[in-house]
């Protein structure tokens, strides 16, 4: 099974991808996919960084969406830019990690890239509470107020791009997920627990 868990900035999703994990005994993948590409592909680990979820080129994305499936070699994409070779390289990573263990992945479009794996569960965590959002990044990032509502707005706007980016889909509709939860309205343990019981209830 792969659960996958798109994020805003500051709900939780990384911690409740970590908690789930240690509670079911997946494998956890978030900056993990960096590190695991770099040493695969030795890949300047600070480039595949600067590109991860952001993309900074106007170059449209079915080119690298079609070079993706009629590839095999990643390196015949050397006309591609930089944030398109590594969303390339990412999703073919992706298609593997799914393939390998019980998985949960992180963003980084993983919902559309699995769209055709069988016992995928997707989910999307937010806030409808700024509040809840620049409390937790107080209390776990050390972030003052001002900068946790400008990491928001500056994290949430790179990864909706990104996401539409490569797959023209709206970050966060409702038709690309299985459960949008709303983590300031039931907690972190009440959204563990309600992904669990969905897992459960699914299989």
């Amino acid at each position: 099974m792969v659960i996958t868990i798109g994020r805003e900035y500051g709900s939780g999703g990384k911690y409740i991808g970590e908690r789930l994990a240690e509670e079911l005994k997946f494998k956890f993948y978030d900056k993990e996919i960096l590190e695991r590409l770099s040493k695969e592909e030795n890949i300047d680990i600070e480039l595949l960084k600067n590109s991860d979820e952001t993309n900074k080129n106007s170059f449209w994305y079915t080119l690298a969406m079609a070079s993706m499936f009629t590839s095999d070699s990643v390196n015949s994409l050397t006309e591609l830019p930089m944030s398109d070779k590594y969303f390339v390289q990412v999703s073919k990573l992706i298609e593997k990690i799914a393939k390998e263990d019980n998985s949960i992945i992180i963003g980084r479009c993983s919902n559309i890239i699995l769209k055709e794996t069988p016992n995928i569960v997707n989910v999307f965590v937010y806030a409808s509470s700024q509040e809840f959002k620049i409390k937790r990044k107080i209390e776990y990032a050390g972030m003052d107020e001002k900068k946790a509502i400008k990491m928001m707005q500056k994290k949430d706007k790179e990864r909706a791009t990104y996401y539409h980016y490569y797959t023209n889909e709206k970050w966060g509709d409702r038709s690309g997920y299985d459960l949008l939860i709303d983590t300031s309205k039931i907690g972190i343990d009440g959204t563990i627990n309600l992904i669990k019981e969905y897992i459960k209830n699914k299989m």
